[in-house]
């Protein structure tokens, strides 16, 4: 039986091999396709899983008490505390109604020379105004870390919570990642402030919208 005839390639062109053509020697076998598609696979159903199980922990942390909640207590505030802390209640929301102002200055060199205080919460809303896809973690990242942190401290600084060295952990991480750019030399240790003030509102007098200043002992690095 003849073979089908091929048809002519243009001067030059190398036409492409017949798939059951022998290859040649020293040709590395060609991937298979089913192990592509397992790769595809096992990495959707992942992808899925880990989807399934954050949607899942963040409804139960953030609904009202039931039984899954209070059984699983500890591994949904694992979960989420403190990257993924959120300050509202699923049937009760809890919208912002402070302005915050979170500074922070280092001690720096040998001298332990001290700079000024510098407002965090500036840069952050310097990158988020006018940005059509501004980060979430300068939008949120400092208030989060600092409800965190209120939440397992006293106003004195006083671990309240068994979470209480993560969030401040998280805080000072965070608050160095800030500095670093900012600041020349080696940090020795860092002092963060919060200035919180109410926003304005109904029956709210001047003293109680009158900034509320909390400053935070000095904090030693690793850097």
């Amino acid at each position: 039986m003849e073979e089908p005839a091929q048809l002519p390639t243009p001067s030059g062109a190398i036409s492409p091999p017949r798939p059951d053509a022998p290859r040649s020697p020293g040709t590395p076998p060609r991937p298979s396709r089913r192990w592509s598609r397992a790769v595809v696979a096992l990495a959707a159903v992942l992808t899925a899983g880990a989807a399934a199980v954050h949607l899942t922990a963040t409804f139960f942390f953030n609904a009202p008490d039931n039984v899954v909640s209070q059984k699983y207590r500890a591994q949904l505030t694992w979960w989420t505390s403190p990257l993924l802390n959120q300050n509202w209640q699923l049937f009760a929301p809890n919208p912002i109604s402070e302005n915050l102002e979170i500074d922070a200055r280092a001690s720096v060199g040998p001298s332990a020379s001290v700079t000024s205080w510098i407002d965090l919460s500036t840069l952050d809303q310097a990158v988020s105004t006018d940005n059509l896809a501004p980060s979430h973690l300068t939008m949120n990242g400092l208030r989060n870390a600092w409800l965190e942190y209120t939440s397992t401290h006293d106003a004195n600084g006083r671990a309240t919570a068994p979470l209480a060295d993560t969030a401040q952990q998280y805080l000072q991480s965070l608050v160095l990642g800030y500095l670093r750019p900012h600041v020349t030399g080696t940090i020795g240790s860092v002092q963060v402030r919060f200035v919180v003030t109410l926003a304005p509102g109904d029956g709210r007098t001047a003293q109680q919208m009158a900034p509320q200043t909390q400053t935070l002992p000095w904090w030693v690095t690793a850097s």
